[in-house]
């Protein structure tokens, strides 16, 4: 028989993570784009680098055998490709080792972006919303590599402290969106766990 289930110190990261973005980014909302130094300090260190992880986990699994061709040049620089041919008289070349930890934070990003439009009413706090049902779920490589950008645009713009008026609604509210279901979801799961110890 298994023991209580524990979170693993990963996870608390991922936890603290979402739960403190929200809230800077509900701060943003409520004083529309001013942050203290320190709000400002963790979304372009802690945020932002956990969105350039999840940028590299994306490049880590990305198949080309499953990306239409005509697609291929928007997903990829040419810095992101690797040359595996042997150079003549050369010995063969060592295939890199993944970070496991960037394609964990890419496959959380993609949960969150599939619960994001089934976030439970109460746990909604985007200004005049109820809902993010209409948002959707990226599907494809190119989509889902644009909602990284664009969560990194978004994340840029609030610690750049940019007025939150003059942003563009429908993006801020999927960047807020993104941040308000991982943090939904990250501490239902942890309840869990703390009920079971």
């Amino acid at each position: 028989m298994l023991g209580p289930e524990k979170a693993t110190p990963e996870f608390e990261k991922l936890y603290e993570l979402f739960a403190e973005t929200r809230k800077v980014f509900s701060h943003y909302w409520e004083r529309n784009g001013e942050l203290k130094g320190e709000e400002v300090q963790f979304l372009a260190t802690v945020t932002l680098l956990h969105i350039d992880d999840i940028d590299v986990g994306f490049k880590w699994v990305l198949r080309a055998e499953q990306t239409p061709r005509s697609e291929l040049r928007y997903l990829l620089q040419p810095g992101d490709v690797t040359d595996w041919s042997d150079e003549p008289g050369g010995a063969p070349r060592e295939p890199l080792t993944p970070d496991l930890r960037k394609v964990m934070a890419l496959r959380h990003a993609q949960v969150v972006f599939g619960c994001l439009p089934r976030t439970p009413r109460g746990e909604i706090s985007y200004p005049g919303y109820t809902s993010y049902a209409d948002i959707k779920v990226p599907r494809s490589p190119l989509e889902l590599r644009e909602r990284i950008e664009e969560l990194a645009r978004g994340v840029w713009d609030a610690a750049t402290n940019r007025p939150a008026g003059s942003l563009d609604p429908e993006r801020a509210r999927r960047v807020y969106g993104f941040f308000e279901a991982g943090s939904w979801l990250t501490t239902s799961h942890m309840r869990r766990i703390r009920r079971r110890n």
